[in-house]
């Protein structure tokens, strides 16, 4: 295939990544869509875990572009984050996923310091989550009352310490980037096995960081492979390589 053929597929496939974001668009508007049922997207409170997805996905576009419209529904969905980050109670380890993909996307393309305020606020709630014992950053709040789950870890949150790399690199304060890499190789430890497959959950005892047990979560088994799970072992850890150039992040990546 030619390179002008090649560019004419991605200009055509743009186009039309373009063109059906922009009719969700006018369907979603400053909502929160999480997955399909029957054709339409179920839309969720603004504290799901994917509230950030649709606007970074709009950010996207408009960094390309320069569509105002998609950049006006991305601000809002970014504005409607804030009863979720002032409101503190149900925040958890998935910061990242939510305002990297709408505060740090913001800051980054526009220079909006309320939106680099935003951001780490959420740094700073999502480095409070590390338990230094275990070196881990705690995963879920209690599903029901009385639940402990303190000393829950997941595979998913690889993908959330680029949050604390990125205020490390704004504010030149390392600390972030020491939490963000102590998770991380608490990952290297516990979480990959030797075959490359990795853990959903590891269950720590919180005050003396020893490993209590290794969870299914929602892979089939304890023992058994998750794919989703693989896929944030993958590029978590490749964006930790980015961040740091440490070469065990970059190994663990292609092992899984």
């Amino acid at each position: 295939m030619s390179r002008l053929v090649k560019q004419a597929w991605v200009d055509e496939a743009w186009g039309k990544a373009l063109e059906k974001t922009r009719t969700n668009s006018r369907r979603i508007g400053a909502e929160f869509p999480h997955a399909s049922q029957g054709g339409k997207y179920v839309l969720e409170a603004p504290n799901w875990w994917t509230a950030g997805f649709w606007p970074g996905m709009l950010w996207q576009l408009y960094a390309e572009n320069g569509d105002e419209d998609l950049k006006a529904i991305a601000e809002q969905c970014e504005e409607r984050l804030d009863e979720v980050l002032d409101g503190y109670v149900k925040l958890d380890h998935d910061l990242g996923f939510m305002w990297l993909l709408t505060s740090v996307a913001n800051y980054k393309l526009t220079g909006r310091e309320a939106s680099r305020v935003r951001a780490l606020k959420a740094a700073n709630y999502l480095a409070a989550r590390f338990n230094l014992k275990g070196r881990y950053i705690r995963a879920w709040n209690p599903w029901s009352e009385g639940e402990d789950n303190s000393g829950v870890a997941i595979i998913d949150c690889c993908m959330n310490t680029s949050l604390l790399f990125w205020a490390s690199e704004v504010t030149g304060d390392p600390r972030y980037r020491h939490i963000a890499e102590a998770h991380m190789d608490t990952v290297l430890e516990h979480f990959i096995r030797p075959d490359g497959s990795v853990y959903h959950i590891v269950k720590f005892n919180t005050e003396s960081g020893e490993v209590v047990e290794k969870l299914g979560g929602q892979g089939y088994a304890p023992e058994s492979a998750w794919s989703r799970g693989a896929a944030w072992a993958l590029y978590g850890l490749s964006l930790a390589y980015h961040h740091t150039g440490k070469q065990s992040y970059l190994n663990a990546a292609k092992q899984v």
